[in-house]
């Protein structure tokens, strides 16, 4: 049988990340951007099949993404994507080893998540205007994000079905489909409450309901990148919170619980995490900042 060429299984590895293993699109996305490119950096009188997975060109392509001036966590998800592809491939007898598997990992030098301090965060939420359905819309917006710790993608996905506003609750759908309830402080819920009042007059005109919580003024439900935007422009307008993103306000819901003593797998939970030690990252700055107030107020804290 011949082999396939490489660009028509790299498009059949997507949809089986999607439909079989059902990774984030995130996730798709970035792993096709690598797998696709691998394809292009093969030259054209080469072979372009299957057969053209080796050792020696997946470390040549590494190189070169190296040598454009990607760092080392870019490098990271490329040779990930690689060794996934070709694990896929050999589970699906389509190559007889994974030659993905012998390349090196570069080393990635951890990062700690930026958080805000609550005067910061209220300086973000304050800078939206309240007089304005959109202004109502995308303080509610940054209230979830920090209230509930919810990612832009489950922001942008809340469906009205999904909030329980006689239990203070919500049911979000995280990476890999899995599902957690989440509670919503009451101040978050009350926002919330206002933007869903103001939330018919936007779909006026509109095609039909998408039944997301929020939606934009022509009615169509927002995406992650509306959900940055809105963050953006409140961070503009609060000199103390420039950089934050969506998720500096999940960063920051999750540092605060901890700092107030709450139990580092009540955060797991909430935050949708399936390993504890990417909560654990959290502590860290937790830490920091207690090792900090001791060498500020403690006796002995500068010797």
């Amino acid at each position: 049988m011949p082999e396939e060429d490489l660009r028509v299984t790299i498009e059949a590895f997507s949809q089986d990340l999607v439909h079989g293993r059902r990774r984030s699109a995130h996730t798709v996305r970035a792993y096709r951007g690598d797998l696709v490119r691998f394809a292009a950096s093969i030259p054209e009188e080469c072979d372009r099949t299957v057969g053209s997975f080796t050792l020696g060109r997946l470390r040549a392509y590494v190189r070169s993404e190296a040598a454009r001036g990607q760092d080392s966590a870019s490098i990271a998800r490329t040779v990930s994507a690689l060794r996934t592809f070709g694990a896929w491939l050999l589970e699906t007898g389509r190559t007889a080893s994974n030659p993905a598997a012998l390349l090196t990992m570069p080393r990635v030098p951890d990062k700690l998540p930026g958080f805000l301090g609550v005067a910061e965060v209220m300086q973000v939420l304050e800078s939206y205007d309240s007089s304005t359905p959109i202004g109502v819309r995308n303080r509610a917006v940054v209230e979830l994000l920090y209230g509930s710790g919810l990612r832009a993608a489950e922001c942008a996905s809340l469906r009205t079905g999904d909030l329980d506003p006689v239990l203070g609750q919500l049911r979000v759908v995280g990476k890999g489909d899995r599902e957690r309830i989440v509670p919503i402080p009451g101040l978050t819920l009350r926002r919330v409450e206002d933007w869903l009042r103001e939330r018919p007059g936007m779909l006026v005109g509109s095609r039909g309901d998408p039944g997301t919580v929020f939606v934009s003024v022509r009615g169509r439900a927002l995406d992650p990148r509306d959900i940055r935007r809105i963050v953006a422009n409140g961070v503009s307008l609060a000199a103390r919170a420039a950089g934050a993103t969506p998720h500096t306000f999940r960063h920051s819901f999750a540092t605060h619980l901890l700092d107030n003593g709450a139990d580092l797998r009540a955060v797991q939970e909430l935050l949708g995490h399936a390993s504890l030690s990417t909560t654990q990252g959290y502590t860290h700055l937790t830490r920091e900042r207690l090792r900090d107030a001791y060498r500020k107020a403690h006796p002995r804290g500068g010797d």
